[in-house]
This record gives C-alpha cells, sequence and structure tokens, in this order.
C-alpha cells in the first residue's frame, strides 16, 4: 500500500453537503465520502494537544512545549502490552470522545444513514508509529470486526498535521458492492486482511488523497480501504475511526464497549467535567445481534520455521530503523544545544 503512483485521487463531495439524495448516490458509485476541511481545526486541534499530552508523558513523543507528534520510542504495536496499557490514557479522553458528536458531523452522518444516526460508544484511536510500514493496517472491510448491520458507516479524520509522508487512509472505490470478502492473517491492525479477488481488483481503483486535519472520510462496513505506510521518520500519525449506524437496526456487544475492553465507561467517565454524552445510547433504539466468528485460513496453526525467521527479520529491521532515528534525533538535539551556546555567549 505504499505505491502511490497506483492511487487515483479522492474527489471532493462538499458541493454535495445540501443535497442528502446526491450523497446517497455518490456514496454508493464511490464506497466512500470525502469532505475536506468539514470539521473546526480549533475543535480537532484540541484533540491532538489531549492526545499528545497523553504520548509525551508516556515517553511515545517529545516531552516539550509546543507539543509535536516526534516519536521518541521503538514502534509499538496494538498487540503490545506497553501500547495497550498507554492506549487506555487516550480512551479516557473526554474531547476524543466529544469528537464524534460534533454538529457538523453528524449533520452529515444523518443526511447518509438518516435522521436517528448516532456514533457507536466504540471509538478508536490510531497511533501510526513512524516508519514501522509491517504494522500498516492492510486492506480490509470494517464489517467482520463490528458485524451487526451493513448500513453501518465508519468516518476516519486526521488529529495531527499531515505530511505527505505521513500517508492516509486509501479506499478501494466501488468494493462495497461486491459484498463480504474472505479473510487472511496479517501483521498489521486486527490482525487480518480483505483477500481481493482477481477481477475485483482489476475492476476497482485505489483512491486516495493528501489529508489535512479538520478532514473527514466516510465508508460503508463493505468498503475496502488500507492505511498508507507512515512513511515519515520522525513523526507519528494521530487519526480516530468513529462508527455511526441509523436507529432501529442491530448491532454486536462490542460496539458497545470502550475500544480493546480493558476499563469500563465508569472508569472512562471518572475525569471527564460534563455528563452530557455519558451512556448517551441507553435511550437509543437498537439490538443487540450475536458477534460471529469469521474464519481465517491458517489461523492458530503452529508457527514454522520460516514464520520465526519472518518475524526475527521483522524485530531486526525495526530495531535498525529505530536506532537510526534515535541517533538522528541525538544529532539534532545535540546542534540545537550548541546554537544555544553560541547564542548565550554573543549575548554577554
Amino acid at each position: 500500500m505504499n505505491n502511490r503512483f497506483a492511487f487515483l485521487p479522492m474527489r471532493s463531495s462538499n458541493e454535495l453537503l445540501d443535497d442528502p439524495e446526491g450523497l446517497r448516490d455518490r456514496l454508493h458509485t464511490d464506497s466512500y465520502l470525502y469532505f475536506p476541511g468539514l470539521l473546526d481545526r480549533d475543535v480537532v486541534n484540541e484533540v491532538r494537544r489531549d492526545i499528545l499530552n497523553v504520548t509525551s508523558l508516556l515517553g511515545w513523543t517529545e516531552r516539550k512545549i509546543p507539543l509535536t507528534t516526534r516519536c521518541t520510542t521503538v514502534p509499538l504495536r496494538e498487540e503490545d502490552d506497553e501500547f495497550i496499557h498507554g492506549y487506555q490514557q487516550v480512551q479516557r479522553l473526554q474531547s476524543f470522545h466529544e469528537l464524534a458528536h460534533q454538529e457538523t458531523l453528524l449533520e452529515v452522518m444523518r443526511a447518509v444513514l438518516g435522521p436517528t444516526a448516532f456514533p457507536h460508544p466504540l471509538k478508536i484511536a490510531r497511533l501510526a508509529f513512524p516508519d514501522h510500514y509491517e504494522a500498516s493496517t492492510p486492506p480490509h472491510q470494517d464489517f467482520p470486526n463490528n458485524q451487526g448491520s451493513e448500513l453501518l458507516t465508519a468516518a476516519w479524520m486526521p488529529v495531527c498535521e499531515m505530511t505527505p509522508e505521513m500517508g492516509g487512509l486509501a479506499v478501494l472505490r466501488g468494493s462495497h458492492r461486491w459484498g463480504l470478502l474472505p479473510l487472511e492473517g496479517h501483521i498489521g491492525a486486527g490482525n487480518r486482511c480483505a483477500v481481493v479477488p482477481p477481477d475485483m481488483a482489476e475492476a476497482c481503483r485505489w483512491v486516495t488523497t493528501e489529508f489535512s486535519m479538520g478532514d473527514v472520510l466516510l465508508f460503508p462496513a463493505l468498503t475496502v480501504h488500507a492505511a498508507l505506510h507512515n512513511a515519515s521518520e520522525f513523526d507519528m500519525r494521530l487519526s480516530v475511526d468513529f462508527r455511526y449506524q441509523p436507529e432501529g437496526v442491530p448491532l454486536t456487544e462490542g460496539c458497545l464497549e470502550p475500544h480493546f475492553g480493558m476499563q469500563s465507561w465508569d472508569e472512562i467517565y471518572a475525569g471527564w467535567d460534563s455528563e452530557d454524552l455519558q451512556y448517551y445510547w441507553k435511550d437509543l433504539d437498537f439490538t443487540v445481534a450475536p458477534f460471529e466468528p469469521l474464519p481465517i485460513p491458517g489461523a492458530g496453526m503452529e508457527l514454522s520455521k520460516a514464520d520465526f525467521a519472518q518475524i526475527l527479520a521483522y524485530e531486526q529491521r525495526v530495531k535498525a530503523r529505530t536506532e537510526r532515528r534515535m541517533a538522528a534525533l541525538g544529532q539534532e538535539l545535540k546542534t540545537k544545544e550548541r546554537r544555544s551556546t553560541t547564542f548565550e555567549r554573543h549575548k554577554s
């Protein structure tokens, strides 16, 4: 997913914001809706600041003011204990949960899904470490992970200043009309990917764009999408995933729980200064459907010698890239210290 020359540009749907029927028709055609600059940057920046407060205290990004996305640790995967422990603090951020309820965003979701559309309690923050392409989220559909209803529609948005090197999200245009695809295992987030058949790959085209803070990308549960590699050597990419559906259709139990299910809603709400959005879904109309695990060929099988060799090679590559990044950061810090010392001498 790192060959940008294979992508066509996403088209903006801002001109259809006052045309619900036009939005629904385009979503059916393209499998996505892209709205550049839809959200107030100041609102999104508050989420950015709160997440970076957490990551800087964890030692994942620089401990300095102003806060930056510059990474100061070895890349972590979502399965790593250190990541899971730190991520629970991100999950407790009030601004992060409130972003899904921004009126501008809700208006668009209700234009697409109907007047009762609401965000799932489950909300996901993505922290993409730099130069860690092995863990990039592979092509997949959201339905296998969420299930419930194919009406489920995701809203993805960056919550940091984006550079072209930091990547973003790509969508396989028209893919949702091909139905549910088979799965196979993968090292990236979710640990599985969609198997795209050759005729589908020929008929559909990957699209992406250079995203900015305030942009919103929507796509239904059967749309094939993937994360581009964060090819930046230093900067962590921050983004969020919120999922919406209309009332009156089913969802699964996991969509009602905090991401990873490691803490209760009472624990998440403990530091909030408002109760307005706490347990908001309890008065809504939906049914809870059972979650049915889908088969992944090879899952649970004993690792072969070739598998262990690949794991070892992956660990060695990550270690080498991290050592290079940390050395570059150290050299940068020394240069700044020398400049500061020289400046102070000239002042005196």
